[in-house]
């Protein structure tokens, strides 16, 4: 950029000295025609004479002495030569632009970019489909304690001095037993809502009857007796048989 500017200026200052010594020579010439060129021919006899343009002289950039002669010669000097640092436009047309800094050449050239460079990235809210809202799951069914279990076989068996009650059922049986006298019963409370079904009782020497109800959230089940009695519990079969035997007091 310096040396463009530095080229201009002193492109400036010789034209500038070269108007002058133009002036000046015009001056002491007064109206004495300039001599004519060697090159241009001479013109036909009977024909004024036509003004020609003064052939182009080739010249070497930047010499002064070139751009006396031209200035004699009478070629005016142009922009583009004097921005290129030449003092007078020889007719000449360059091949090549002149370069400076506002030359399209003179800048870098663009990057390239491709249409997926310059667009814009999408949302991620955009790009994405929106998740599907979770459904509601169906909440887990809760075993209440007072869910109802099932006594699948009730019976009593009659035998000499004694019986023995027999509970059979589809889920491990938890029991509290508790034994009554006046008048002698047994009390067999089963944890939990039973499905229950009273036995039929045949006649014996100890079982009077057999009694169903509730105690609380529990089944009881009531043994009525003939007399006292010793009473036995004994739970099998992964404590779902419940044998309670009952024998008399000697």
């Amino acid at each position: 950029m310096n040396k463009v500017f530095l080229w201009i200026v002193l492109a400036v200052i010789i034209l500038g000295l070269l108007l002058i010594l133009l002036n000046t020579r015009m001056g002491q010439s007064g109206d004495t025609p300039a001599p004519a060129d060697n090159g241009v021919s001479a013109p036909v006899a009977g024909t004024p004479p036509a003004a020609q343009p003064p052939l182009p002289v080739p010249v070497t950039p930047g010499t002064p002495a070139d751009g006396e002669k031209l200035a004699a010669a009478g070629v005016k000097p142009s922009p583009a030569a004097v921005e290129r640092g030449f003092a007078f436009d020889t007719g000449e047309e360059s091949g090549m632009p002149p370069v400076t800094a506002e030359s399209p050449e003179a800048a870098p050239p663009a990057t390239a970019t491709s249409p997926a460079e310059t667009r814009q990235p999408a949302a991620p809210a955009q790009e994405k489909a929106a998740a599907p809202a979770p459904k509601a799951q169906p909440a887990p069914k809760k075993t209440s304690s007072a869910q109802a279990q099932t006594v699948t076989n009730f019976v009593v068996f009659v035998r000499d001095g004694g019986a023995t009650i027999r509970l059979e059922a589809s889920s491990p049986i938890r029991f509290k037993h508790l034994e009554l006298t006046s008048p002698s019963r047994v009390v067999v409370d089963l944890q939990g809502t039973w499905k229950v079904k009273e036995p039929g009782v045949p006649k014996g020497e100890m079982v009077k009857d057999v009694r169903l109800g509730k105690k609380g959230s529990d089944t009881r089940i009531v043994i009525d007796l003939h007399a006292k009695a010793k009473t036995r519990y004994i739970l099998t079969r992964g404590k779902k048989r419940l044998d309670i035997r009952v024998d008399k007091v000697k």
